[in-house]
């Protein structure tokens, strides 16, 4: 046994007795009052605790309204299809300018005989089950599948921030939009967010949406399926708006037992000028009476990211009652 073999053994044998002597040393009375909900917890020298219950806490609404779904319309073809070799130098030129992708990823490609599909879509789960095929995939074959989408944009959208998210992709996956490639993913538990405002086309001229999943690559030793898997959804915001997952909470207990919710919101701006901004937070119990609201001001720089933070009183909460429902809107001043 080398030094290092000894050294973590002797190391996992002292965390064991530590732990073993930590749990003799709390009588049962302790350990019911550290069980305690609300403040008699607390009082008692432990961490409050929220009550019991029997059923999940209800599921705050998620409040987008520039967020609409994109399920449906999706043509899809089950294998991969090769680029085509690219000769000569001009051919070579074009291939390499933005919107210039070529193959099944270009925007004029003729997908008319490829069958339309409904997302969430798995095709792995509509192959056949053969024995030779991994058990670990259900027997089915996974492989290769290309997605491709119109989009058709209202002139009104112009100057807004536009985003295609992908709520997660099995498994490896390249996306290209109006024939530019603007993402690759290489997990399917990510989602994937693509910031479409500079290659967007208004009005007729309609954009294309194209995703090429390569399936062969497996992560885990489950049944992980094959494709766009979860839902699309295209959002649309003011040109001074909350970045995507751009609100952090974080409630922290003070000395003295009083708590506070620190906020931190990310904004963006697209405009070419800085944007005076107010942000309002507010602190929502689960009848819907407003706990603690606050505001804070600041100017978003023209494409560059900004933090608002704040912070949110809550003096005494209800330890037995969930209060993390929040709601933040961003205006500009």
């Amino acid at each position: 046994m080398t030094q290092d073999q000894r050294r973590t053994r002797i190391s996992r044998r002292r965390f064991l007795a530590n732990g073993a002597a930590l749990g003799a040393a709390l009588s049962p009375a302790q350990v019911a009052r550290a069980a305690v909900s609300g403040p008699e917890g607390a009082a008692a020298g432990m961490l409050p605790m929220p009550a019991m219950r029997d059923a999940l806490p209800p599921r705050p609404s998620i409040e987008d309204p520039g967020r609409s779904l994109m399920d449906s319309g999706w043509r899809f073809h089950l294998g991969d299809i090769p680029m085509p070799e690219i000769r000569g130098h001009g051919w070579s030129y074009n291939s390499a300018k933005a919107g210039q992708a070529q193959g099944a990823a270009a925007m004029q490609y003729d997908d008319s005989d490829w069958p339309e599909v409904e997302l969430p879509h798995d095709w792995a789960m509509a192959m056949p089950i053969e024995e030779t095929a991994n058990v670990s995939q259900g027997y089915r074959r996974r492989g290769f599948g290309w997605y491709r989408r119109a989009l058709r944009l209202d002139p009104q959208d112009r100057g807004r921030y536009l985003e295609i998210q992908f709520g997660g992709i099995a498994t490896n996956a390249t996306i290209w939009f109006n024939g530019s490639v603007v993402a690759h993913n290489w997990s399917g538990y990510t989602s994937v967010y693509v910031d479409i405002t500079d290659l967007a086309r208004y009005g007729d001229d309609l954009n294309t949406i194209v995703v090429r999943v390569d399936a062969q690559s497996m992560e885990g030793w489950w049944y992980e399926g094959a494709g766009l898997y979860r839902h699309v959804w295209l959002v649309k915001r003011d040109a001074t708006y909350i970045a995507t997952d751009g609100i952090h909470a974080d409630p922290r207990r003070g000395p003295g037992g009083a708590w506070t919710v620190p906020v931190t919101a990310t904004l963006g701006n697209i405009g070419k000028r800085s944007a005076a901004v107010t942000i309002e937070a507010t602190l929502i119990d689960p009848d819907g009476r407003m706990v603690a609201t606050h505001t804070a001001a600041g100017t978003v720089p023209s494409l560059e990211p900004m933090d608002v933070a704040l912070t949110l009183p809550v003096a005494t909460p209800d330890y037995g009652r969930s209060t993390d429902r929040r709601s933040t809107r961003c205006g500009r001043g």
